[in-house]
């Protein structure tokens, strides 16, 4: 059989040998006279043969077996007595194949397609198959389904035949059986070296085996057609057979377990009436090797053959048929009946294993397996299906794992999916989904396994071979034919008839829905090693959905709720991430709404001037009306640091994990005697399989539990709140000799004292246990009360003094850093100390002993100093400082005993430690001491011997400047903590450098570090000067050398400023250089020229040092690939002097300009010719410069205030300013560039590069055609058109593609289409709206229990839309009022129904619906609100669009007695001007892009953002508070740290002045309208933090600001409302990578705030203008001021409405153009500031004003001067002593309104006058007498109790601790607010638990005081509280008033009236837990009397 008429290739069959035998017999059958004759048949085939073969013509033709020979057995009975005799089937047949192998090489099987393809597809084409006449379609059509073709003729007459005569049963017609014993398939890949057609194949390229073992069919017909079959196959195998591998097993597909029973078992019946099929697949075991699998099926996709493409003809007839035959069908033929039909598949056990490698048998691989359950049912034309997937779990565990392995990880718990489907041929589809729980595990380990599977899934790229032609650049200038070139704009594709595309959708199928319900489902995020993992973070979440209409218009609704809890370890409890809502009863919710709409043309309206754009073809929406709360704790923080860390290292090492597992709990034995550990039945000890609970610990030694199996404990739904219970693991402790200690828990880390007796002890002794968690493993640690830490670096031998022997034996030795445990039996001993490590014999051990125990009465912590003697006498000795402190100890069990042992731990710290924060080395040396340290840059050491009583020590600089420099410092205790030290050189003249010294006191010890105020660093290669009062310096050209500089101080207030000089030129004036953050420019005048030299001071990382870096003002940077020249321009166009700068490429070099052209020009080496000449110091993002040898050299300008770079760049394709195409047929063109004289022609179908003759001239581009003329300047988006003959229109456009500016001339209108393609403004093709309504972010530091911030962005109150075009807007906010007056009254009925005339202007009527307004104008209304966020993204093919709102934002400062209680807040516009105004979101964004597919440049028509006016109000206790949650609890790191205290400053020295990154063009943007408003922020500092306990907390980042001020000598004060006023910054028409853009944007604020903040805040000098006009407009970068409330933001429509940005400026209609703005800010503003910017009586006076009145006058108006200065009324703080309610309602500016408008000046604006330089025309006081509303507070302060777990929000709780906090009743010592309750019966009173009494408060109304009541303490308690009906008793001891007790009363009693049971009790219990809670927290903190006796003896 050949491949096709022309082919070669063939196949070869050789059918072998057939026997064929048959013969008859007689069977006797009863009641009957004649037998029965059968008639068997025998047919053998052997060796059928199956090859391929290559024909050639006259030689032998190779050929290869495919099928190896087959043998085949068939044997036949026919009964041919079948009518009467029924004891058999009509027909028996029995089959027997024996084994089949069959190899198919990928040759093979493209072949045998092939024959398949061409042999037979080229029989097909040459006779066009036979028409079927119609009616004989019709008569097959309405045959049933299933019925045998033969029967339609003769056989129907035999049926009603038979049925007459109706046999009882029907008979078995045929019955037949056979067995396959296996069929193999193997596949082979091609050889790659095969150079034959034909060659046998190698074992080495055979590539799988595909097994079918055993297959019998079965089967019987009955003669009424009804039909049994039954398939079974035991077993199927897939092998994996290439060479040359290492694997583990090759079996891919096979079986579980060798079970009898057989793998797939299919049954099929049919009757009339119906069918059924039933197949079941059991114990499938499948391997999903990626690898392999993707191999096989490559072969399959290699040999399929490639189709040629079909005739087109045939293809349209074919389709008209499909379209009409069914119609004509359906119309005439009844619809058949169809038979039932049942199809039944069970699925049991199957076994997915997916891996990534086969090389290894513990690689990490997933396990899935499930059970299935499938029923489809049709009756006639309905059906239903339903499907059942139960027991879908996946695990993660090694690929090959033996039955005892542990180490599995669940990754999905079993669950169970269920799907139901109904379909009817009347009503539409519906279908349900539902989804019990999935609860999933995500682990390092398993994310490692998935993410290896995923890699090894995805094909490797190949490579791409093709490298880029390059064009040659010479011909770059010169004309081209538009044809030879391919322009995509030329190309207009034919257009397409609309029929074709529109799809007739009759409403089909409309109302079909489909829903999902998931009920649970729950991801936990773990942390830890290899399997053994603890849950950190908890999601839980459940949907709903509903999809409908899927195949008209796609309408989908989905609401989806949320929980995220993560774990503290610390406390072993889940706490909320994101909270639920409503007090927690139900998970926080979303919704998603999602519509498809027709696709529509845009309809302009005629007439009005808006286009109404059709919908979108998709909006989604998402929205949800529930706040978002999302709380943020230090524990939080915690685990989100650890589950990043876990997962990098996880997925990122390639270790074996199961190396690193650590156990969950470690026992360790540190008490020195040995331990007996007893253990409950839920955990074990690792890996032992016995069950004994009861394990010894030997000395030093630890043991290791695991939980016991407890994954597969089936205990119902346990979510990952499984670890809460922790009364399953529990432990019980005995020390040998002693009694027990019980139940430990071992989940809650901490620390817990226990008392055991000894056998002779008549008191008890304590033992401590402390559990520290650590990535989820617990370590628990037994040990005394005694510890010591080691904080040297070298260790120390422990020795205690023993009675017995009356010496020294040795106890322990404490490493350096870690914790020493003293033994249990030495806790009471004398413990001395001896220097061991290096340091061993040469001190002895310490000459006293460690001092605590004698001083615990003292004090709590005792400090003491110890001396460890030299062995050799005349050294010093080594000193020791120790410190003792208690432990923190969570709980006490004393068993009764009243006394205990204190826990201590012992520090041990050298006496001084040294820094060195020096970029050189330095030596020091101490008096006494033999050897000399040298400490190298940034490290640290520490000084043994010191012991800080005067003795001195020499220091000396090493090689700083070519030698060493000497200084001396004394080390005594009244150090100051900055002072200055001489060094002198060694040489002739007598040098001198000063260096300084920081002296911090940290626990019990001295740090000194040595540092240079100022490192100076040159990178201008030139040699620098600078001079202070009385300090002068050189500094060289070399940048390695940093100078150390400092001022000598004086006077410490003098302003320390320095005047620089270049090399010849004279001083410069003076500047400061305190200013850190700043850049700017000095000039240093010389005789011809200014030298410029660029200044930036950084802070360096240990905020000590400036870093002054100066840098040359202009820098050339070669970029190219060429060697170029650069010369600067004199005013007559000649180079300076002939003056040529060479730069080789990519080589750096400052420019020092020495003409003030401010012109340059470059030329390529080994030209004459130069390029024109360009400004370098303007702004310029690419120009390119034609120079003829090369084509072009880009230069780019970038402008920066301390520095400028010039840069050169290839040319690269599409870098022309401009390309110009005449597409026009016959019209010539001329062009040149505007006032100059160069012409040049465009002949018709021409094209031709053009850039700027003379970059430095105008740059505009001239054209002309015939008497036509234009002028462009290039950067905008334009077209036009002109009549030419007066026959036909020309069009010309402008339109970028790519980086360059296309010219196009055409009168093609099609062409113009194609390029302007996004002008337009089209359908949008998606819109995705997503609103939150609120959100809340609550920052907790768990371990203060404060919470300490909340930030709120809220939604507003109501607002008022109106929709007078085509899309919704809101009134003003003054008509919002006058609405929803008018409504509320219409709701309440107070109105007539119908229209309502409002305040003579507006007329609405609520009743009708939609809600309509007939004046000003027609159009309806409704009532809404602004969402706290609301984002709207668009898309269109060419147009992308984003608005973005956030409408208020508000951070509360909720720490107790806070001075400003708002720490954040928009400040609403002046009254006047808000009610004109509509409401405006605090942030609003509004971004349009457009794009087109031929080009990589984005175009950015519209970039908006505008900011509100805002306050910010910071304390220093609340930024402290805010900064301790986020840094880490650990020791603090710099102490640990001994080296590399500085790298990264030293590595900022040696950077290069180069820029590295080599430009790319694939980031260009095309910016055209870029805008960010102005910034415009009230500030106001106080250095005071309110609360009790603010001395505590002498925080990290506060200590650095302070130290910044403290070194520069600046002060800072507090600060009241100063405004900052931050220029906005607006870009048009440039091109720009979008990160640099965003960093220029960054820096222009942070730079102007941080000016303005030294020159109003601190007083300083800054480098440049602080507020921000420095610009021109010639850049593209303008900036100027102007009120935020009066900037526009537009969203895609009203852009599209063609408001001409460019024309209406942004501030409204008042200005025309740019210019004009600046100059009316520059007009009146200008003067101010020129008059006070650098004027030093403006900076006395400012400081004069900072020392501003007293802020108390009289404590009476404290309270509410406080109140009001910090802007926050509404009812917090409360004005103690109002006089008047209506103060209240009116707020502060209320009550200071009868005092007189003065004192408000006074008090709010000390600085009024003169901050107020560029405010807006209403006066300050006039802003505070009238602002809009007071801002409060969002929620009252979270209640966090005692344990320190964060529970969720409880609105309850946290208005009682507010009122609590509030009430002002004196506090008793560490009093702790617990619950409360409204008192019934009595207006505002309540009933208050705290921890150490129960009391009822009274609000007295009128002035906002409370008064209590009546209290009862619990030391005053009888009895127990008890619950009588809805009364509490409470039995207590009254006090009178003079604290002595009534005698008279037996027992008294208060009965506390609640009338409700539930009450009662609820305080009942809050007052018995308060009690208990009180008695083991006082245990805690008392002290332990035990060493306080005095008569205690040792």
């Amino acid at each position: 059989i050949p491949q096709s008429s022309v082919s070669h290739n063939a196949l070869e069959v050789d059918l072998g040998l057939i026997t064929v035998q048959n013969q008859f017999r007689l069977l006797s059958a009863e009641h009957c006279p004649l037998p029965a004759v059968i008639d068997i048949m025998d047919v053998q085939l052997t060796q059928l043969k199956l090859s391929r073969t290559y024909l050639q013509e006259g030689c032998a033709q190779p050929s290869i077996e495919l099928l190896q020979p087959v043998n085949f057995l068939l044997s036949v009975k026919r009964n041919l007595a079948a009518t009467w005799y029924h004891e058999m089937a009509a027909v028996e047949v029995n089959g027997d194949v024996k084994p089949m192998k069959v190899a198919l090489s990928q040759d093979d099987l493209s072949v045998l397609l092939n024959i398949l393809m061409e042999n037979i597809g080229e029989a097909a084409s040459l006779q066009s198959g036979p028409q079927v006449s119609p009616d004989t379609m019709q008569k097959l059509e309405t045959l049933p389904i299933g019925a045998d073709l033969s029967k339609v003729g003769g056989t129907e007459r035999l049926r009603e035949e038979s049925k007459t005569q109706a046999p009882k049963e029907p008979l078995e017609t045929l019955k037949f059986n056979f067995n396959i014993e296996s069929l193999a398939l193997v596949l082979y890949n091609n050889d790659p070296e095969q150079k034959a057609p034909i060659c046998q194949r190698h074992d080495r390229l055979s590539l799988g085996e595909f097994t079918l073992h055993l297959m019998k069919a079965s089967g019987k017909m009955f003669s009424d057609g009804t039909l049994e079959v039954s398939t079974i196959l035991t077993a199927c195998t897939l092998d994996d057979m290439r060479a040359g591998m290492q694997r583990v097993t090759s079996r891919m597909v096979g079986k579980k377990e060798d079970s009898k029973d057989a793998m797939i078992d299919m049954t099929f019946t049919q009757s009339e009436s119906e069918r059924s099929l039933v197949a079941v697949l059991q114990k499938l075991s499948l391997c999903a090797s990626v690898e392999f699998l993707m191999a096989v099926g490559d072969f399959f996709i290699n040999a399929m053959p490639q189709t040629p493409p079909a005739l087109p003809e045939k293809s349209s007839q074919l389709q008209i048929k499909q379209l009409t035959i069914p119609k004509a069908s359906s119309e005439h033929a009844p619809a058949p009946s169809l038979p039932t039909m049942k199809i039944r598949a069970v699925v049991v056990d199957p076994e997915v294993v997916f891996v990534a490698n086969l090389m290894k048998a513990d690689a990490p691989a997933l396990v899935a397996s499930f059970q299935c359950d499938f029923t489809l049912q049709s009756e006639g034309a309905a059906q239903t299906m339903k499907a059942n997937l139960r027991e879908l779990k996946v695990l993660a565990c090694p690929f090959i794992r033996n039955n005892e392995d542990k180490a599995v990880t669940t990754v999905l718990r079993p669950c169970s999916v269920s799907l139901e489907i109904k379909m009817h041929p009347t009503e539409p589809l519906a279908g349900s989904v539902t989804v019990e729980e999935v609860i999933v595990k995500i682990s390092p380990m398993i994310l490692k396994t998935v993410m290896t599977i995923t890699a090894a899934m995805t094909p490797k790229p190949k490579e791409d071979k093709t490298q880029e032609e390059t064009r040659d650049v010479g011909k770059l200038w010169d004309v081209q034919n538009i044809h030879s070139c391919n322009y995509w704009f030329l190309g207009v594709e034919a257009a397409k008839e609309v029929t074709e595309s529109f799809i007739d959708t009759v409403g089909k199928g409309n109302g079909e829905s489909f829903a999902v319900h998931v009920k649970v489902v729950q991801v936990t995020m773990e942390s830890g090693l290899g399997h053994r993992t603890v849950p950190l973070l908890l999601v839980e979440s459940s949907l709903t959905g509903r999809a409908k209409n899927w195949s008209s218009f796609l309408n989908v609704n989905a609401d989806m709720a949320l929980e995220v809890n993560y774990f503290n370890e610390t406390c072993a409890v889940w706490e909320p991430l994101l909270e639920r809502v409503e007090d927690g009863s139900r998970r926080w919710n979303l919704k998603l709404e999602m519509k498809t709409n027709p696709v529509q043309d845009k309809i302009p309206l005629p007439g009005d001037n808006f286009v109404v754009l059709p919908e979108p073809q998709t909006a989604i929406n998402i929205c949800s009306k529930d706040t978002m709360n999302i709380t943020i704790s230090k524990s939080c923080l915690n685990v989100f640091t650890n589950l990043a860390k876990a997962f990098s290292e996880g997925t990122a090492s390639t270790l074996d994990h199961s190396l690193k597992e650590k156990a969950p709990f470690t026992i360790k034995n540190a008490l020195g005697i040995p331990l007996v550990v007893q253990h409950s039945s839920s955990l074990r000890v690792l890996d032992t399989v016995t069950l004994g609970k009861v394990h010894e610990v030997p000395v030093g030694q630890s043991v290791e539990l695991e939980y016991s199996a407890f994954e597969s404990s089936s205990r119902g739904k346990l979510s990952a709140l499984q670890r809460q219970e922790s009364c399953l693991f529990n432990l019980s402790v005995v020390p040998s000799g002693y009694s027990e200690i019980v139940n430990i828990p071992v989940d809650k880390p901490g620390r817990r004292l226990y008392n055991v007796r000894g056998p002779m002890n008549q008191e008890a002794v304590s033992v401590l246990t402390q559990i520290d968690a650590t990535e989820g493993n617990k370590v628990i640690t037994v040990r005394s009360p005694l510890q010591i830490k080691n904080h040297f670096s070298v260790p120390f031998a422990i020795v205690k003094y023993s009675a017995q022997t009356k010496g020294l034996e040795f106890v322990g030795e404490a490493e350096p850093e870690k914790e020493c445990h003293v033994p249990f039996d030495s806790y009471r001993g004398q413990l001395f100390l001896s220097p061991a490590g290096r340091l061993k014999g040469q001190y002895t051990q310490s000459t006293a002993c460690i001092a605590w125990k004698e001083e615990v009465h003292r004090s709590s912590e005792v400090h003491s100093v110890l001396h460890c003697p030299a062995s050799e006498s005349s050294f010093l000795p080594l000193v020791v400082n120790t410190l003792a402190v208690p432990d923190d100890i969570s709980f006490i069990s004393s068993h009764g005993d009243e006394d205990w042992d204190p826990a201590y731990i012992i520090h041990l710290h050298p006496s001084v430690t040294v820094r060195n924060l020096l970029p050189y080395s330095i030596r020091y040396l101490l008096e006494g001491t033999a050897e000399t340290h040298e400490l190298p840059e940034g490290s640290s050491s520490d000084v043994l011997n010191a012991k800080i009583n005067g003795e001195i020590m020499e220091l000396v600089l090493v090689k700083y400047q070519g030698r060493n420099w000497n200084g001396h410092i004394r080390i005594h205790p009244g150090m100051s903590e900055f002072f200055h030290v001489c060094f002198t050189s060694d040489s002739v003249e007598k040098l001198v450098v000063d260096i300084s010294l920081h002296v911090v006191r940290v626990s019990g010890r001295l740090v000194l570090s040595v540092f240079s105020p100022y490192w100076i660093i040159n990178k201008t290669s030139r040699v620098l000067q600078y001079r202070a009062e009385d300090i002068h310096m050189k500094h060289p050209s070399d940048f390695r050398d940093v100078i150390l500089f400092s001022f000598k101080k004086k006077n410490i207030f003098s302003k320390n400023k320095i005047q620089l000089c270049v090399s010849t030129s004279s001083w410069s004036s003076s500047f400061s250089l305190d200013t850190v953050g700043n850049y700017g420019c000095v000039k240093c005048p010389a005789n011809n020229m200014e030298y410029l030299v660029g200044v930036s001071i950084q802070m360096s990382s240990f905020n000590l040092t400036r870093i002054v870096t100066m840098s040359p003002f202009y820098t050339l940077v070669n970029k190219s690939s060429l060697e170029l020249e650069v010369g600067e321009m004199q005013s007559n166009d000649t180079v300076m002097n002939g003056k040529w700068h060479y730069i080789g490429a990519t080589e750096c070099l400052p420019l020092w300009p020495e003409t003030t052209t401010g012109k340059l020009c470059v030329r390529v080496i080994g030209s004459e010719s130069s390029s024109k000449s360009f400004f370098f110091d303007k702004q310029d993002n690419g120009t390119l410069l034609r120079i003829d040898m090369c084509g072009g050299v880009i230069v780019d300008v970038n402008i920066a205030d301390h520095s400028t770079v010039i840069s050169f760049a290839d040319y690269y394709e599409g870098a022309a300013p401009a390309l110009i195409v005449n597409h026009t047929p016959w019209i010539s063109i001329t062009y040149k560039q505007s006032g100059l004289l160069e012409e040049r022609e465009l002949k018709p179908g021409q094209s031709q590069h053009f850039t700027w003759d003379n970059p430095a001239a105008v740059r505009k581009l001239s054209w002309s055609c015939q008497q036509q003329t234009g002028e462009l300047d290039l950067v905008k988006d334009e077209c036009g058109q002109f009549a030419y003959d007066g026959l036909s229109q020309i069009h010309w456009v402008s339109f970028l593609d790519g980086r360059q500016r296309v010219l196009l001339f055409t009168e093609d209108l099609a062409v113009v289409t194609k390029a302007r393609q996004a002008e337009e403004m089209e359908q949008f093709q998606q819109e995705i709206c997503v609103s939150l309504q609120n959100l809340g972010l609550s920052l907790i530091n768990n371990e203060t229990r404060q919470e300490i911030c909340y930030i709120g962005i809220t939604s507003s109150g109501v607002v008022w839309e109106m929709k007078p075009k085509n899309r919704w807007k809101s009134f003003n906010q003054k008509n919002i009022n006058l609405l929803e007056k008018a409504y509320q009254k219409h709701i309440a009925g107070k109105t007539d129904p119908g229209w309502v005339m409002i305040d003579n202007h507006l007329e609405v009527n609520f009743t009708k619906l939609p809600m309509v307004m007939r004046l000003p104008y027609a159009c309806i209304i409704r009532r809404n609100f602004l969402s706290g966020i609301q984002v709207e993204f668009k898309q269109s093919p060419h147009q992308r669009s984003l608005r973005a709102q956030l409408h208020w934002l508000q951070v509360d400062n909720q720490l107790p007695g806070a001075i400003f209680p708002i720490v954040f807040h928009p400040v609403p516009p002046p009254k006047s001007i808000a009610l004109d105004s509509e409401p405006k979101p605090f942030i609003d964004v509004s971004i349009i892009t457009r794009f087109n597919e031929h080009s990589q440049v984005m175009q950015f028509k519209y970039f908006m953002a505008l900011v509100q006016e805002m306050a910010v109000k910071i304390d220093q206790g609340f930024l402290g508070a805010v900064i301790s949650v986020f840094t880490p609890t650990t020791d603090l790191q710099a102490d640990k740290q001994k080296t590399k205290l500085i790298e990264k400053d030293l590595e900022s020295l040696k950077a290069e002045l180069m820029e590295t990154s080599m430009t790319d063009t694939s980031g260009l943007s095309f910016f055209e309208h870029f805008h960010i408003s102005p910034i415009k922020l009230h500030l106001s500092l106080s250095l005071g933090s309110g609360g009790e306990d603010s001395d505590k907390q002498d925080m990290v980042a506060i200590q650095s600001v302070n130290l910044l001020l403290k070194s520069i000598g600046a002060t800072l004060t507090d600060v009241d409302d100063l405004i900052f006023k931050l220029a906005c910054f607006e870009v048009k028409y440039q091109f720009y990578k979008k990160d640099k853009l965003m960093w220029a944007v960054v820096r222009h604020y942070s730079e102007q705030f941080l000016k303005q903040m030294y020159v109003l805040v601190l007083g300083l000098d800054v480098l440049g203008n602080p507020f921000g006009l420095i610009r021109g407009l010639s850049e593209g970068v303008e900036a100027f001021f102007y009120e935020p409330f009066q900037g526009a933001v537009q969203g895609p429509e009203e852009f599209a409405e063609g408001f001409v940005i460019g024309v209406r400026s942004l501030l409204g209609h008042t200005v025309g153009g740019a210019a004009g703005m600046v100059s009316r800010i520059t007009g009146s503003v200008g003067k101010g500031l020129a008059a006070i910017t650098m004027d030093k009586e403006y900076q006395q006076k400012r400081r004069e004003e900072m020392n501003r009145p007293p802020k108390d006058f009289g404590e009476s108006l404290a309270k509410g001067g406080k109140g009001f200065l910090k802007g926050v009324v509404g009812g917090f703080t409360g004005i103690v002593t109002k006089p008047v309610e209506g103060a209240k309602k009116e707020g502060a500016a209320g009550f200071f309104k009868g005092i007189g408008k003065g004192l408000v000046g006074v008090v709010a604006r000390p600085t009024g006058g003169i901050v107020d330089m560029a405010s807006s025309t209403f006066q300050g006081i006039q802003r505070v007498a009238e602002s809009t509303e007071e801002v409060t507070k969002l929620r009252p302060v979270r209640l966090i109790r005692e344990d320190g777990i964060i529970r969720p929000y409880n609105q309850g709780d946290a208005q009682g601790y507010d009122l609590f906090q509030r009430s002002e009743i004196k506090q008793l010592d560490g009093e702790i607010f617990r619950e409360h309750v409204e008192y019934p019966g009595s207006k505002r009173t309540n009933i208050i638990v705290t921890n150490r009494r129960v009391m009822c408060v009274k609000e007295i109304e009128f002035v906002g005081h409370f008064n209590k009541e009546w209290e009862c303490l619990y030391e005053h308690f009888n009895h127990p509280p008890c619950v009588e009906g809805g009364d509490l008793k409470i039995y207590c001891k009254e006090q009178g008033i003079l604290m002595i007790q009534k005698k008279d009363v037996q027992n008294p009693v208060r009965r506390v009236q609640l009338r409700d049971p539930v009450l009662a009790q609820k305080l009942c219990s809050a007052i018995d837990e308060a009690q208990v809670s009180r008695k083991q927290h006082q245990m805690v903190k008392q002290k332990s009397q035990r060493f306080l006796k005095q008569g205690y003896q040792q």
